[in-house]
C-alpha cells in the first residue's frame, strides 16, 4: 500500500566514506518505518542540498542513507589543505568553534616578556573540523549555557588553507603561542 509510505533518499552503488555526493548517486525509494527510523533518514525532498555533501562513513547501495553519514566538515576544494593546531577553550573562543566557523590565528612570540608581539598569521580561513580531547570527557553533558560538552574539552581545530598559508600557520604554531578568534559569517 503506497498510501502507507514515505520517500527517503539512498545511495544507487557503494559510496565510501569521503566521497562527495553527485546527482547520479542518489535514488528515492519509498520505505515503511516507524517515525523514529525515519527521523533518522534523509528525506528525498532534500535531494537537491546533499549534491556536494560528503559522507562522513561508507554508504551501501540500496540502503536509507541517515544522517548520520553525512560530514559536517566542508568539502576540500583545489589547491587547498587540512592543517591541524592544538588549541584549547582558552585560546580559542571558550571552545565554541565549529566545523564550516571562519576565524582569524594570532601568534604571539616572547609571550611574558616586554619585547612580546601578536601579528595575525591568517586574516580568515574556515574550520575543517574540531578535535576534542576525549581523555578529559566531562560527566555533566550540559556546559554552560546549554553548550554541549559531551565530547571533552577543545583540543585542536583542524583549518583549511592554501600551501602558502600552510607555511604561514606552521611556521607560526612552532614558533609562538597560537590564538584564534571567531568571525562573523560573510554577507550572502
Amino acid at each position: 500500500d503506497w498510501e502507507d509510505t514515505r520517500g527517503a533518499l539512498g545511495p544507487n552503488r557503494h559510496l565510501p566514506a569521503g566521497a562527495s555526493l553527485g546527482p547520479a548517486d542518489l535514488a528515492v525509494a519509498r520505505v515503511r518505518v516507524d517515525d523514529a527510523i525515519y527521523q533518522a533518514a534523509v528525506p528525498a525532498d532534500e535531494q537537491v542540498e546533499l549534491i556536494g555533501q560528503q559522507l562522513s562513513e561508507p554508504a551501501h547501495a540500496q540502503q536509507v542513507l541517515v544522517r548520520a553519514q553525512l560530514s559536517s566538515r566542508p568539502p576540500l576544494g583545489p589547491g587547498q589543505l587540512a592543517l591541524t593546531i592544538r588549541v584549547s577553550s582558552d585560546t580559542a573562543v571558550g571552545g565554541r568553534v565549529r566545523p564550516g566557523d571562519a576565524v582569524q590565528v594570532l601568534a604571539t612570540t616572547n609571550k611574558g616578556r616586554p619585547d612580546s608581539r601578536t601579528t595575525v598569521v591568517l586574516p580568515r580561513v574556515m574550520v575543517y573540523d574540531v578535535g576534542r580531547d576525549e581523555r578529559l570527557t566531562a560527566i555533566n553533558t550540559a556546559g554552560p549555557g546549554g553548550a554541549d560538552q559531551s565530547q571533552g574539552p577543545l583540543g585542536s581545530l583542524t583549518l583549511v588553507v592554501s600551501q602558502e598559508q600552510a607555511l604561514q600557520l606552521a611556521q607560526a604554531k612552532w614558533n609562538g603561542d597560537l590564538d584564534v578568534a571567531l568571525q562573523p559569517a560573510e554577507p550572502q
